[in-house]
């Protein structure tokens, strides 16, 4: 069905709760799949949960949805020849489409209490059958025995007529055809005893109504679909096409969840993942492109995505993969962008002060540092030594570094040699400080190591020599003399 300008595909989320990723896979591959063939995506917000489903949830669908990258051709906010397009602004269409299902005889009024629903169920398991609900008498009521007792303020369901004989088939894109046999399916309820529908009844409503081409959604809807098939089979409407994909899991291969670090989009953009990274990885997850292919931009995924080379196996969500991924992007970014991403994460850390960011050296800062910065979240502390005066020292690691009788000898003469550099260098400082090694016949390391620790407060950096260019005259000279006098006070 490619470039089929009759495609149209809906991600219907239930807003109760943070937007876990495999629900945004599953909104990624349909995106794709629209993408690729012309089609329409469609967003809509299935809320009829309402003891669940929240308006700040709907909001925080939203923005991680539009973090993230995907946009929606109809939904809410963008409109469509649907509307509208959440499920509770929708009652009244479910319970005219109900009573057209009464009326046809597809559908009957149960007034069965939970008690009575329990007793049924543990009496068919006692003999060994399933405890399948099939309406008992009420099946088969006389409908003015029915209006009768509703009248009289009995309450009831709305209860589907599903046939007792045959099969349900569901020709699934990604795993085959699966059949389900009708005799195992209860009477299912479309409309509760509370005049709101279910979720089976509104989502098949609403996939007619909205003219869903294809039905791409996560394996745990799989049970539902025969359902929805019936009910698409009593409204008359021809079947979309449906593909059931694969959860994601955690490297313990258990639901992802926030005990494995993070879940859902916002959970992974607080640790620092770049919104196209997360696209990047999350649209190639399990979607069965070859191995050396890693970093596409959307269109390019667009255009590679086969809804049925997806794997039928669960996705494993490898973090290390994905940082890897984020450094990638990470390093495509400008320096201009990198200073502009930095800038509010270095003041609202306290690494630096409004005054001290001049945007041109933060932009060689950040060029200079891109390279060994995976996640957002580490730039405050891989930056912020190139602000601030002095630098509170690990005293294992100083001893490591200065007890040393090398350094100890001629570490006060390197200050000197560096604070009368005529101008401050990259060159300059490197010349300055293997030549005095080379004076004293020693490898440049021995200098550069304490050199290093003393400046920056680490033991592994950028190259030395730019660092302390980045880091200017003043600041290095104030830190190597701090360090000069620490050590004068070390243990012989």
């Amino acid at each position: 069905m490619e470039n089929n300008t009759q495609i149209r595909v809906r991600y219907a989320p239930s807003p109760t709760g943070r937007l876990h990723v495999g629900g945004v896979r599953t909104a990624l591959f349909n995106w794709l799949f629209a993408r690729k063939n012309g089609g329409t995506f469609v967003l809509r917000i299935e809320d009829t949960d309402l003891e669940r489903s929240t308006e700040e949830s709907v909001e925080q669908l939203k923005r991680s949805m539009r973090w993230i990258g995907l946009d929606w051709d109809e939904g809410p906010e963008a409109g469509g020849p649907h509307p509208p397009y959440r499920q509770t602004e929708r009652f009244d269409l479910y319970r005219e489409a109900a009573r057209k299902f009464l009326d046809s005889g597809a559908a009957y009024y149960d007034f069965a209490t939970p008690e009575e629903l329990a007793e049924m169920r543990e009496r068919a398991r006692a003999e060994g059958r399933q405890p399948i609900y099939t309406g008992g008498g009420y099946r088969e009521m006389d409908p003015d025995e029915a209006r009768e007792r509703i009248e009289a303020g009995e309450p009831y369901t709305v209860r589907f007529k599903t046939p007792r004989e045959g099969q349900t088939v569901v020709e699934d894109m990604i795993r085959g055809p699966v059949t389900f046999e009708n005799a195992n399916l209860e009477d299912f309820v479309l409309m509760k005893s509370t005049d709101t529908p279910t979720y089976n009844f509104a989502a098949a409503f609403d996939d007619a109504e909205m003219e869903i081409s294809h039905v791409i959604r996560g394996d745990d809807h799989l049970s539902n679909t025969p359902r929805q098939i019936l009910i698409h089979e009593a409204l008359g409407n021809p079947l979309p096409a449906f593909a059931h994909v694969p959860q994601v899991l955690g490297p313990d291969k258990k639901k992802l969840s926030k005990r494995h670090g993070a879940a859902s989009v916002e959970d992974f953009a607080e640790r620092g993942y770049l919104p196209e990274a997360l696209f990047n990885y999350l649209a190639l997850l399990g979607a069965g492109y070859a191995a050396d292919e890693e970093i596409f931009t959307p269109e390019e995924l667009a255009e590679r995505f086969r809804i049925d080379r997806v794997s039928g196996n669960p996705a494993i969500l490898d973090e290390n993969k994905l940082r890897s991924v984020n450094a990638v992007y990470l390093r495509r970014r400008s320096p201009e962008e990198l200073a502009a991403l930095a800038a509010p994460m270095l003041v609202e850390s306290g690494a630096a002060t409004e005054e001290e960011l001049n945007l041109q050296r933060l932009q060689e800062i950040m060029d200079l540092l891109k390279e060994r910065i995976a996640l957002t979240t580490e730039i405050p502390d891989s930056v912020g030594y190139f602000y601030g005066g002095s630098l509170d020292y690990d005293e294992a690691e100083f001893e490591k570094q200065f007890g040393k009788e090398f350094v100890r000898e001629n570490f006060p003469e390197l200050i000197e040699r560096l604070t009368v550099l005529p101008e401050w260098t990259e060159a300059a400082i490197e010349e300055a400080v293997r030549g005095l090694a080379a004076e004293k016949e020693k490898g440049a390391r021995h200098l550069i190591h304490p050199l290093r620790f003393a400046v920056t407060g680490r033991t592994v950096s950028a190259g030395l020599f730019e660092t302390m260019q980045l880091l200017g005259r003043d600041r290095s000279l104030l830190r190597a003399g701090d360090a000069a006098r620490k050590m004068q006070r070390l243990p012989v």
